[in-house]
């Protein structure tokens, strides 16, 4: 067997990276705020985006497929954090829109637990240095495969 290449470790490395520690976050959010990290990955851009989202831009910015992106408002509906509306004039549309209860949740107990997870599980492991160069590198891959999008990005 041949040793694998510098760019194939450091492709396997970063994804596989990344993995653990979405899952050590959503392990995280779970038991802290009593949501997982995609339904407050959810809130929260919908919180960023004035309240209200189109349901493919939605899934877009969470980078998950439209079904699953349609099952994620579901859950979020049930909970009373989410409500979809139809435009009259356009039935095929549909949008997620944030309710006062999903902003109370947001503002209350995910946002705090967040960064709280974000620094437990990601940074506290990464010099100042090493943030700086994922995000540098991050940003070069996005833009690399035409995904760049600033407003993607907002912070409150």
């Amino acid at each position: 067997m041949t040793e694998p290449s510098d760019a194939l470790l450091a492709w396997l490395y970063a994804h596989q990276g990344v993995e653990a520690a979405q899952a050590a976050m959503s392990e995280r959010m779970e038991s802290v705020a009593g949501c997982s990290l995609l339904e407050h990955s959810a809130l929260y851009r919908l919180k960023m985006n004035g309240g209200r989202l189109r349901m493919l831009d939605l899934s877009d910015y969470l980078s998950v497929s439209p079904s699953g992106g349609t099952r994620l408002v579901e859950r979020l509906v049930k909970r009373g954090w989410v409500a979809r509306e139809q435009p009259e004039d356009n039935r095929r549309l549909v949008h997620a829109v944030l309710t006062a209860e999903g902003r109370r949740v947001l503002e209350r107990t995910t946002a705090p637990a967040y960064r709280d997870t974000v620094a437990v599980s990601f940074s506290d492991h990464l010099s100042d240095r090493d943030v700086a160069d994922l995000k540098r590198i991050g940003r070069k891959l996005l833009e690399a495969h035409g995904r760049w999008d600033a407003q993607r990005f907002a912070t409150d």
